[in-house]
């Protein structure tokens, strides 16, 4: 390894330690979602002192109902939680008569001016009333008048009223009426929850575009509904341990107040007084079981607020069964679905093994079946493919604009390869080329090793003229020459090809007689292939052509300084050049040898 490129490696290593440090220093910021949620509900609560997060969570869990049984559900959560609410501030507003908050010098002086308010209206209510009694029997000027003092009464009374709102809006921000705040949280409270709580329930079943409701069975769409779910049944899980929780504090706070409760309930004299006479022992004896009094109406308070709880939290646990049925139900549906993928794989790979069995026994002379094979497998994997993408992603509901698009696009980004993919129908017809023809193309010439969907591939060879041997070259072609430019092929059907021998008969033996026994050996070893290639060519020969052709050997004699140059011409498969040239060589040695043992 080079000094720059440790350097470059060590660099890179020193960046990926530095950013798994940052990562794992700043590991706690990712939460920062539940952190904003967290000082949300705090500032909420410092700014209410009744707990409204049961109407929060039922109201977001309503958002999430889809199915029509999930919506009765988020009904129910709504109706319960919002009763809740309203039992939380009811208790809120008795706890804040019983208990007042403790005045201060500003709380003393804007409750001073209260009273001095109320005084003042009250005063001048009766004035009006006065002005307006004496003013029945008036007549003249003197009811003129009276009208006067009247429509001036009735502005100090505004006034003093402004005056007075004024003075409780101001008691309330100090602090000073608990009870005044919390009647006006109710009050908004109610007025909000009237307008929302229709709006709040999901959409009908069957029309929200819900991951949830879906009628594909692809895996993309079954995956995306069961995650919805899962993360619905966690929602649903913290709600029902919320209501628990609720209830359990609710239920400690009751049997404290219980036990207080039975504690001064079981001393008679706390109701008796000291002394039957007294008149302070009467009014202390009804002090305490006017507060017992109170103290068992917030014991029933207690009690129906816990049962509102606890059916809150049936209701979410209900729910949650529902989700986790459908959530089941889903992951069914995916198991199924990879089931289908996987059959389609063991039908595909099965069909490909069964078709490349049958074509097996297809003869090299039935070059078309050759091609049915090669497009039947084609066909089957890519048949394969979709049904596993259609499995997998579903059948799109726009299929036509999709696919018009696709093909739009693939046509632009990719012609060079689909017009090489056409091509290789082209070279698969009836006159294209196969694996082992001899062939042409682009100036280059060799023998076909494979014809793909979009690339031939030759073993390039010398000139056709020449003996023909491979130069070792593997050249690769895109299919589109078929479609944009041409190409010779020099097999024929049977793929036949004249090949031949050259050699020297010396001086000493008969030219002759060596050359007619020479052609009678290679007549011998070649007459099948002659009468086959005769056949197949005079059969694709039209009509109209005599039929002339001759498959037979022939020589070539010329006469050279040392002897006598003989050229042997003679048919031969393609694929069998090699092993036919190799017989008439062991047989033309065989034969010059007997030769000279004669001689």
């Amino acid at each position: 390894m080079k000094s720059t490129e440790k350097k470059v490696l060590y660099g890179l290593l020193a960046l990926l330690l530095l950013a798994l440090a940052v990562v794992f220093l700043t590991r706690d910021w990712a939460d920062y979602r539940e952190r904003l949620r967290a000082q949300r509900a705090a500032a909420r609560q410092a700014a209410n002192p009744v707990d409204m997060r049961a109407l929060e969570t039922a109201q977001q869990l309503a958002q999430l109902a889809v199915t029509h049984s999930e919506q009765d559900y988020a009904q129910q959560a709504l109706h319960l939680a919002d009763h809740s609410v309203d039992l939380a501030f009811a208790a809120a507003i008795e706890a804040a008569a019983e208990n007042p908050p403790p005045p201060t010098s500003q709380t003393r002086e804007l409750a001073a001016r209260i009273k001095a308010g109320e005084e003042a209206i009250t005063a001048d209510q009766n004035r009006i009333a006065q002005f307006t009694s004496v003013l029945a029997h008036a007549e003249g000027s003197a009811r003129d008048d009276l009208q006067g003092l009247i429509a001036i009464a009735q502005g100090q009374l505004a006034l003093d009223e402004d005056d007075l709102e004024d003075a409780r809006q101001d008691l309330i921000r100090a602090g000073g009426d608990r009870q005044a705040t919390i009647q006006r949280l109710l009050d908004q409270h109610k007025a909000s929850s009237a307008q929302s709580s229709a709006a709040l329930v999901g959409a009908p079943a069957g029309t929200a575009p819900s991951a949830e409701v879906t009628s594909s069975r692809s895996i993309n769409a079954a995956s995306r509904a069961w995650l919805s779910l899962h993360s619905k049944g966690s929602a649903l899980a913290r709600a029902q341990q919320e209501a628990t929780a609720r209830s359990e504090t609710l239920t400690q706070e009751h049997e404290a107040l219980e036990k207080r409760v039975g504690q001064a309930s079981g001393t008679p004299e706390n109701f008796a007084g000291g002394s039957p006479g007294a008149a302070s022992g009467s009014s202390s004896a009804l002090s305490l079981l006017q507060r017992a009094t109170q103290e068992r109406k917030t014991l029933s308070d207690f009690d129906k607020r816990i049962e509102t709880e606890q059916q809150l939290a049936a209701v979410y646990a209900n729910w949650l069964t529902l989700v986790d049925a459908r959530e089941k139900s889903f992951l069914h549906r995916i198991a199924w679905s990879v089931v289908a993928i996987v059959a389609i794989a063991l039908l595909v790979l099965l069909a490909h093994l069964g078709i490349q069995r049958i074509f097996a026994t297809v003869s090299q002379e039935r070059r078309q079946m050759q091609t049915l094979r090669t497009i039947v497998l084609f066909g089957v994997q890519a048949l394969g493919l979709v049904l596993i993408l259609l499995v997998i992603f579903g059948m799109p509901s726009n299929f036509a604009t999709v696919l018009a698009l696709a093909g739009a696009g693939l046509t632009v980004a990719l012609k060079d390869f689909i017009v090489g993919f056409f091509g290789w129908f082209v070279l698969m017809g009836k006159d294209g080329i196969r694996v082992g023809d001899w062939v042409e193309i682009e100036g280059v010439g060799g023998e076909v090793l494979s014809v793909g969907p979009l690339h031939t591939v030759l073993l390039e060879t010398g000139n056709w003229t020449a003996p023909g041997h491979p130069t070792g070259r593997r050249v690769s072609f895109i299919n589109s020459f078929a479609i944009e430019g041409h190409y010779f092929n020099f097999s024929t059907k049977g793929q036949w090809l004249w090949d031949e021998i050259q050699f020297e008969i010396p001086e000493s033996a008969e030219p002759y007689s060596t050359a007619e026994a020479i052609q009678k050996v290679a007549a011998d070893l070649t007459a099948a292939n002659a009468r086959l290639a005769e056949d197949e060519w005079n059969r694709v020969t039209p009509a109209r052509i005599p039929r002339s052709f001759s498959a037979a050997p022939s020589l070539s004699v010329r006469p050279t300084i040392s002897g006598v140059n003989v050229v042997l011409r003679y048919i031969t498969r393609a694929s069998e050049r090699y092993d036919t040239r190799a017989r008439l060589y062991g047989a033309l040695v065989d034969l010059l040898r007997k030769r000279r043992a004669a001689s």
